[in-house]
């Protein structure tokens, strides 16, 4: 195989993990709006208590531990020691299951003390039927990276898309039995969380049928060797979490909001049912942040491997270019989308949730789809010049000042006060992820035209604004929708003509995006004014 074909190889399997990673984005996004629909406020209140757990398991085997692997197989087999790979693939597979059965038992057993911290006792069958997840991810994990360790990615985006498809089918038509008969939101909540089990099975059975059709090497017994044991351990739990950092920080931050909202609205005056039910309403923000974050994700998948190559061909000019460019459509396209839906949240609230409760705290939580934005590309950034570790500390440090900030202003201000955190929470960690990007690669001589994004966002929500005017959108849901849809409509519009009248992007940039060539004909033709 020519070096050529190599690389092509290479990029087509980044652009397949990209686009399922994506799929499932918008997938796991959407799911949660109907759950709503289905259970209520309490019920998406439970479901969103358990679902940090769920999904802390399900990035370790999709994002963390496969690249490890797959990066110690790969050495094994550039040096054509295929029996190598075949027993790194086990010893893999061993320090896993040691993983998986330690958060299993951690979070089974200590269910009660995690309930009682969420003050509510309640949510220990949830909890429960959670921990068994992550039972599932070693096998999940050791088999994708054992493919990927062989450039083929195939199986790994097979899996993905069956486990998120089984996943929410299982999770909606167990809600609806659940709810038709009579059960309650706890109740539902743990058949939500055996419906995601579910979609984990399923992948991992599809994984194993194509992990026994394909071996690099036969061997009757693997020849335990402690060292290299504990070397395998050290790098899984250390390289794999550093390398799916960007996607925990959201996930993380919901965990936060799960320990302490609840306790801290409590504190501030509300009943235990109040805060509840507040914090189901709170929850309504995640989906649509996850939403609005779909390109950051994009931009945070595909960054990493373009700037790793071009560290290490050591091409200072292209890691520039590259980490400017993303970092201004993630600013130009993240500020948009939380400007937008800021404007729109009460429209789009009554559109998806029945009602406009707590539309005001929900536009200040979608401000952190800018900053969030920024924090997700940096950190691809950083990871792709080889300073995972530092994306991973300002990550640590953004959670700790999420968690100090709910305890603190929840009990005073009460729910906005989880929202003011989350904002501050990604800008600590966006402020703290662009400067080691600013002294790492050197921004100053790349023209970023940040006025003339912002006056192209302020075009824009001058129209959507406008256009409420005429639409009494509180009347009923469908002129809600009405008024969100076509506010989003005309946003998109309004804000495309304006980047392209203002220039906001230069004629090289655009042509190094998707359809660079037509969008840069539309330009030129604004720019004569034809």
């Amino acid at each position: 195989m020519t070096k050529e074909e190599n690389q092509k190889g290479f990029w087509q399997g980044a652009l397949l993990l990209t686009a399922v990673a994506l799929f499932m984005k918008v997938l796991s996004a959407g799911y949660r709006i109907p759950y709503q629909n289905i259970t209520g406020d309490i019920g998406f209140y439970v479901y969103q208590q358990i679902y940090p757990f769920y999904s802390i398991a399900i990035i370790l085997a999709t994002y963390g531990f496969p690249v490890v692997i797959s990066r110690l197989i790969s050495e094994e087999i550039a040096k054509r020691e295929y029996e190598k790979a075949e027993e790194l693939s086990r010893y893999s597979f061993c320090v896993l299951v040691i993983l998986g059965i330690t958060g299993f038992i951690l979070l089974y057993t200590g269910a009660p003390a995690v309930a009682a911290l969420m003050a509510d006792r309640n949510l220990v069958g949830p909890l429960r039927m959670t921990a068994f997840s992550f039972l599932i991810m070693p096998g999940i994990a050791s088999i994708r990276g054992f493919f990927q360790g062989q450039e083929n990615v195939v199986p790994t985006a097979w899996s993905q898309v069956t486990e998120q498809s089984i996943r929410v089918i299982a999770i909606l038509a167990i809600s609806i039995g659940l709810v038709a008969g009579g059960a309650d939101a706890y109740a539902t909540g743990t058949g939500a969380a055996l419906g995601s089990i579910l979609g984990g099975v399923a992948a991992l059975l599809l994984l194993v049928v194509l992990r026994f059709k394909k071996r690099v090497a036969k061997i009757t017994k693997i020849k335990f060797e402690s060292f290299r044991f504990i070397g395998i351990a050290r790098r899984l739990l250390t390289e794999g979490t550093l390398i799916c950092v960007s996607a925990l920080v959201l996930v993380l931050f919901q965990l936060m909001d799960a320990l302490t909202i609840v306790p801290g609205l409590t504190e501030h005056g509300l009943s235990s049912l109040e805060a509840r039910e507040t914090k189901g309403v709170f929850d309504r923000g995640q989906p649509l942040m996850q939403v609005g974050t779909v390109l950051a994700t994009s931009l945070s998948l595909s960054i990493v491997p373009v700037i790793s190559k071009a560290a290490a061909e050591n091409n200072e000019i292209l890691i520039r270019e590259k980490a400017a460019l993303a970092l201004k459509v993630s600013f130009v396209i993240g500020l948009a989308a939380a400007a937008g839906l800021a404007i729109i949240m009460s429209e789009t609230n009554m559109m998806l949730f029945k009602d406009q409760s707590l539309s005001a705290t929900l536009s200040i939580l979608a401000i952190a789809i800018f900053f969030s934005s920024l924090s997700m590309t940096a950190a691809g950034v950083l990871q792709g010049v080889g300073l995972a570790r530092n994306a991973a500390r300002y990550a640590g440090i953004g959670i700790l000042v999420k968690g100090l900030l709910n305890l603190v202003l929840i009990p005073l201000i009460g729910i906005n006060g989880a929202a003011v955190a989350t904002v501050f929470g990604f800008v600590v960690v966006a402020t703290l992820a662009i400067l080691a990007v600013y002294y790492k690669v050197g921004l100053l001589q790349y023209q970023f035209h940040l006025r003339r994004a912002v006056t192209a966002v302020m075009f824009m929500s001058a129209a959507v604004i406008i256009l409420q005017l005429f639409i009494p959108s509180f009347l009923s849901r469908g002129l809600s929708s009405v008024s969100a849809l076509g506010g989003a409509l005309l946003g998109g519009i309004v804000f495309g003509f304006a980047t392209l009248a203002l220039r906001v992007f230069t004629e090289k940039e655009l042509m190094q995006l998707p359809k660079g060539e037509i969008i840069t004909i539309y330009q030129n033709k604004l720019r004569r004014g034809a």
